[in-house]
């Protein structure tokens, strides 16, 4: 997997800190939903894809 960098430029001290903050939050979201789906799979034997959790 490749990180995806871009440079944001142009926010203060307090809109860098939220952002900071939401792309935090983001990830841990991200990665929770990784760990559902695999402790699924490890207890059923089945795959979850995305439009059949979203469906």
């Amino acid at each position: 997997m490749r990180a995806l960098k871009t440079k944001v430029r142009g926010l203060n001290k307090t809109q860098f800190k939220r952002f900071k903050e939401l792309t935090h939050h983001a990830k841990n979201l991200y990665n929770q939903a990784l760990w559902t789906l695999r402790e699924a799979f490890e207890a059923t034997g089945l795959y979850f894809s995305y439009p059949h959790i979203y469906g």
